[in-house]
This record gives structure tokens, C-alpha cells and sequence, in this order.
């Protein structure tokens, strides 16, 4: 691993994390708005 390819690499994977857990985040927030509708 060199330090040119870390930094090539890095914001790539930033990205790919914080979409993963954008996703994460919103189906688990769906899922609740979801279940709360059911409730009613």
C-alpha cells in the first residue's frame, strides 16, 4: 500500500461507506414509519 493509492482510494471509500449507511439508515426509517402506519 502506497501512499498514492491510499489517497486515491480513500474518498472513494468514504463514499461508498456513507451511501451504505444512508441506505441502512432510510430502510430502517421506512420500516418504522411502516410499522407506526400498521399501529393506526
Amino acid at each position: 500500500m502506497d501512499p498514492y493509492l491510499l489517497e486515491t482510494l480513500w474518498p472513494s471509500l468514504l463514499g461508498i461507506a456513507g451511501m451504505t449507511v444512508a441506505m441502512v439508515w432510510g430502510y430502517f426509517k421506512i420500516r418504522q414509519l411502516m410499522s407506526e402506519d400498521g399501529k393506526k
